[in-house]
């Protein structure tokens, strides 16, 4: 028999993996605080799918001052010491990782021709923060972050690359599926031809999903069996 055809599988993180109990936007509005005297400087922003280094430039704009690579490292530099805190800090909203993940990621790890990443608008500092956390850091061996990049789309590209370094057989784009909760992860995957597998476990619902464009919808990561069947099937 022969080999099975090598897949990577590429995760975004909140939403998706976990939630923070909004520790990220907790620790962003500290970080701006600190350092601009904005209050509360993520309510002027839309956040939901976007990458980080976007977001901190949107609200330096506002704030009129110019996002060059200075400025957004040092925010972000910032946000790295408040998001510690932060993600730490006992809160109401929802924190934890999400139903499934954990089952779905060593069903992943016992099929050797599958290969998981990370592919998030959170700077890499943050990502590693919030999913050392919750004990997942260590379960991704590259990724593509929202550090070099203000567009989401990318990512993909860049994720490839972060793989073919790590010595992963990268395959072809059709091979290749993109997990996130919100349409522009589903953009992002589709912008390259890879597979969108969006899970309605953030802000967005299955309807909203499906029309973004996923390939496949579901409602949360919960069903192994099916997930693991769907991203390895023959397309």
């Amino acid at each position: 028999m022969p080999a099975a055809e090598s897949t990577l599988v590429l995760f975004d993180v909140d939403g998706t993996l976990i939630q923070s109990g909004r520790a990220g936007v907790r620790g962003m509005n500290a970080a701006f605080l600190r350092l601009h005297g904005r209050a509360s400087a993520l309510d002027a922003v839309p956040i939901a799918g976007r990458t980080d280094r976007a977001i901190v430039a949107d609200v330096l704009c506002t704030l009129g001052i110019e996002p060059t690579d200075e400025h957004v490292h040092r925010l972000r530099d910032a946000y790295f010491e408040d998001l510690r805190a932060e993600i730490v800090r006992p809160v109401t909203s929802p924190s934890g990782v999400l139903p499934g993940v954990v089952h779905l990621l060593d069903a992943f790890a016992a099929l050797p021709h599958v290969h998981v990443g990370l592919l998030t608008g959170n700077f890499a500092g943050g990502a590693a923060i919030k999913l050392g956390h919750f004990g997942l850091w260590d379960r991704f061996s590259f990724g593509a972050f929202g550090d070099a990049h203000a567009d989401r789309r990318a990512l993909v590209p860049v994720a490839l690359e972060e793989a073919a370094r790590a010595g992963l057989s990268v395959p072809p784009v059709e091979r290749v599926c993109v997990i996130g909760d919100t349409p522009l992860d589903v953009d992002c995957a589709r912008a390259h031809g890879t597979r969108a597998l969006a899970v309605a476990t953030g802000p967005f619902s299955e309807a909203d999903l499906a029309s973004a464009g996923a390939h496949h919808v579901v409602p949360s990561l919960a069903d192994t069996t099916a997930i693991v069947g769907w991203v390895t099937s023959e397309r």
